[in-house]
């Protein structure tokens, strides 16, 4: 696999999408075009970021750029588009209206957050999908560097960057603005 700068890519699929919250009890709507997007990606994380069970494991940062808090019950990620409804999110999963969420890529039973497949450091796809199976955003990345990720900077509408000094959970900040065509 080429290495990270190289063959780094991503494509944001921007379709309107309906489901997933407002009719089940919580304050969230559902997903609307280009609202939920992946904002930042670690695959090899072994001192940048620990979980709530104090484990540094791959995790994956989503950003809501909406004025309403999400839940992402039904919704689908995965790290192989070969199977783009690998793992469905449970419901209760929120992601705040301009907000973070993490998602824990560590294949363990923790919690909500915690997803049954790690991200693969040699490079590989991570791709989230609305219910009905409609892409709504994904990053393709090659071998990784431990304890860098990539972000968007700014949140949300930036294009991917290498972020030595990652930001898990909350605002991208200037490190993470180089251009990650190194």
């Amino acid at each position: 696999m080429k290495p990270l700068y190289a063959s780094l890519a991503c494509s944001i699929v921007v379709t309107a999408c309906g489901g997933g919250g407002g009719g089940d009890g919580t304050d969230a709507a559902p997903i609307a075009a280009g609202v939920l997007v992946i904002n930042e990606i670690m695959p090899s994380n072994t001192t940048a970021c620990a979980d709530p069970f104090g484990e540094f494991d791959d995790w994956i940062e989503l950003y809501n750029a909406g004025d309403v808090d999400l839940d992402l019950g039904g919704y689908y990620v995965t790290d192989d588009l070969r199977q783009p409804t690998k793992v469905i999110l449970p419901a209760g999963l929120i992601v705040p209206a301009h907000g973070w969420k993490l998602l824990w890529a560590d294949d363990q039973v923790q919690g909500l957050d915690h997803l049954s497949f790690k991200l693969d450091a040699k490079g590989e796809d991570f791709a989230i999908a609305a219910p009905d199976g409609t892409q709504l955003d994904m990053i393709t990345f090659g071998a990784s560097t431990t304890d860098v990720s990539l972000a968007r900077f700014p949140d949300g509408t930036g294009a991917f960057a290498a972020c030595a000094t990652s930001t898990c959970g909350a605002a991208n900040g200037p490190a993470c603005g180089a251009a990650a065509s190194r």
